[in-house]
Parts: C-alpha cells; sequence; structure tokens
C-alpha cells in the first residue's frame, strides 16, 4: 500500500463507489481494499495534518487502520457511511498515538487541537494561498485562530470534507445540536472577524457555500 495514486485534488469520496468496495473487500477482494484505500488515503492525511500530527505519524495510523479493517474484515458491519466510518477510525487511532507520544495532546479544556491550515500545506491549501496575497492570508490565519478547536474541526468536517451534521456528530462523538451550534458559532465568528476584509471573506464563503 505504500504506492498510491491520489485522486484529483477536488475529488470526493463516492458514497455508492465505497459500498461497492467495502462489501467486496469484506469477501476478501485484495483489489477492492486498495481502492479504498487509494480513495480515502489523502483525504485521511489531510485530516490527520490538522491534529498537527507529521506525515510519518498521520501514515502509522492510516496503515493501522486499514491493517484492522483487513484483519477483521469478516466481522465488521456495513456502515451508513464509509468515509465517516474511516475518519472515526482514523482520529481515534491518531488521538491516542499522538496522546501516547506527546503526552501533551489533550488542551486544559479537553479539546484535541485543531488547525483549518495544515503545518504541512495540502493541494487545498496551496490553493487558498494562490488565491490570497500574504497579508490576506495572514489575516485568514488569525481568523481561524479565534476558533475554538472544536469549532475549526466542525467547520472542516463539514466544509472540507462535505460530511452531514450526522457523520460529523460520529466521527467527534458530539450530539446534533452541538455540532450545529459550534458550526454557526464558528461562521458568524470568521464573518465578524473578516468583515472590513471583502477579498478574504468572499473566499471563505465560497469554501464554505
Amino acid at each position: 500500500m505504500d504506492d498510491v495514486t491520489d485522486p484529483p485534488m477536488n475529488a470526493r469520496p463516492d458514497p455508492a463507489n465505497d459500498m461497492m468496495l467495502w462489501n467486496a473487500f469484506r469477501e476478501g477482494s485484495e483489489t477492492a481494499f486498495a481502492a479504498l484505500y487509494s480513495a480515502h488515503y489523502r483525504h485521511l492525511m489531510n485530516y490527520g495534518r490538522r491534529f498537527g500530527a507529521d506525515t510519518t505519524t498521520a501514515e502509522d495510523a492510516i496503515h493501522d487502520v486499514f491493517i484492522d479493517l483487513w484483519n477483521y474484515r469478516r466481522t465488521l458491519i456495513q456502515p451508513q457511511s464509509v468515509q465517516s466510518y474511516l475518519l472515526k477510525a482514523f482520529r481515534n487511532r491518531l488521538v491516542k498515538q499522538l496522546s501516547e507520544r506527546q503526552r501533551r495532546f489533550a488542551e486544559a479544556d479537553g479539546e484535541e487541537p485543531f488547525g483549518l491550515l495544515s503545518p504541512e500545506p495540502s493541494a487545498e491549501d496551496r490553493l487558498v494561498e494562490e488565491r490570497l496575497n500574504q497579508e490576506q492570508y495572514e489575516q485568514m490565519e488569525r481568523a481561524f485562530k479565534t476558533l475554538s478547536p472544536r469549532q475549526r474541526e466542525v467547520l472542516y468536517l463539514r466544509y472540507f470534507t462535505d460530511l452531514s451534521y450526522d457523520d460529523i456528530c460520529a466521527v467527534m462523538g458530539i450530539t446534533y445540536n452541538t455540532a450545529r451550534t459550534q458550526l454557526y458559532q464558528a461562521l458568524t465568528a470568521l464573518r465578524k472577524r473578516l468583515e472590513s476584509n471583502w477579498p478574504v471573506l468572499l473566499l471563505l464563503l465560497r469554501l464554505f457555500d
């Protein structure tokens, strides 16, 4: 699984295809298993980087998740969403790894640190950088940092990975009302913070439409 061909930058996992691959790999298809890995690798990596994980740590967590999937494939259930199932499994594994290695992962309020802009920029991050000048990008960065880690993560899952509220709740282990409230508060805070800088606000509105 080391040689992975990334899907196009704007590609999103296809739910119907995911379910077909999931059922095939549960029956022992290595081809379907490799295709599932390839379809979700980049999205999982981007998610992991936003927790501050380096490439090696994120890859280790991804590999561990897929090794477990293969080893226990005969007893796996059929999830409502393969994407949210993988994100949740990966999140739990990564949080555990970071906690064990760093012993400083949880913040004082119990929320895991999460950044909308990755320490190791993804293709999506670089596209945003190209559309803004340095000052505008720094203003956006400062605006994101005013949000709580949970608000940033809900925002990312809703608009960067296209998850439904129900899927966000499953991945993060929060209630439906909490997810909606956190997202509303995040968007309100960003609009207020950036209302005087319309080019940055316009780009964000397009991203979060």
